[in-house]
């Protein structure tokens, strides 16, 4: 979502990073895959927590997420929530509940509708964009619940796609403790689950946010992500303008100018809150 909440250091360090690939800018799948689960063990032993609570969409992203902290710390320290409520599609819940039994995870289900109920009946006038807001906050209220009553480590698994376009709400996906996907393009991740060899049905599905009906990424950004991500790795990886960019890429200039403006535009979202500098 192209607003202040949700859909609009960016340097990863990928020109010195060992997974990274030097000639096509693309990380090797392999590769990332072992630095991912060393780094959430890491961050077990570095903060003594018990594990990890993990939103189980359906989707592709959280898929991967969940089954990289199984490898990394084990299916007893992880936790599941799937957390339905309108939109959402019941195939994407069918489709999380087999995800968590088929690796062993133990997962609560927990409808957010009441949440999203609550701020209607309190008469805050919500549009569309507003609800879907709302639905991702409730849905992080409910993670770091399970979080703090468990002691475990929130694991958010957007991806540098979505991160640089500023496409996660503020408060809401945008909120976690470890974003162990959060380095890689959103094609990229496809590319990590083909090599985990999880399910095709999680690949193969359109991406979605599921926040309000009939609600796409592809529809919202203005393009799938294998045209955004050749994009952002010209506008910010490599530092290019607008006019260098579409003159590599496969994209339209108009394309290259939107992306472009919804990063520019989301940076907000990627700082910490700003002070006055007293200190």
């Amino acid at each position: 979502m192209a607003d202040s909440d949700r859909g609009a250091s960016t340097d990863t360090g990928h020109g010195t990073d060992p997974t990274a690939d030097a000639t096509r800018g693309r990380i090797d799948p392999d590769r990332a895959a072992e630095r991912i689960t060393a780094f959430l063990r890491d961050g077990l032993a570095d903060t003594g927590a018990n594990g990890y609570v993990v939103g189980v969409s359906g989707g592709l992203d959280s898929a991967v997420g969940l089954r990289l902290a199984v490898d990394a710390v084990g299916p007893e320290r992880v936790h599941g929530l799937v957390l339905p409520g309108a939109p959402s599609d019941p195939q994407n819940m069918v489709d999380a509940r087999d995800l968590c039994e088929s690796l062993g995870v133990d997962y609560d289900e927990e409808s957010i509708e009441a949440h999203v109920e609550a701020v209607r009946g309190d008469a805050v006038a919500l549009d569309e964009r507003d609800a879907g807001n709302v639905r991702a906050r409730a849905r992080m209220l409910r993670l770091y619940a399970a979080a703090n009553a468990r002691d475990l480590l929130v694991l958010g698994p957007d991806n540098r796609s979505e991160h640089l376009l500023g496409y996660f709400t503020k408060g809401g996906d945008g909120v976690v403790d470890r974003a162990p996907l959060c380095d890689l393009y959103k094609t990229e991740v496809v590319a990590l689950a083909e090599a985990l060899v999880l399910d095709p049905r999680f690949v193969e599905k359109e991406p979605t946010a599921g926040l309000w009906a009939g609600q796409t990424d592809r529809e919202e950004l203005g393009a799938p992500y294998s045209v955004i991500d050749p994009v952002l790795r010209c506008l910010v990886d490599d530092g290019l303008d607008v006019d260098a960019t579409a003159a590599r890429v496969e994209a339209t200039e108009e394309t290259v100018a939107r992306l472009a403006d919804l990063h520019e535009a989301s940076a907000h979202k990627r700082r910490p809150a700003p002070t006055p500098g007293l200190r």
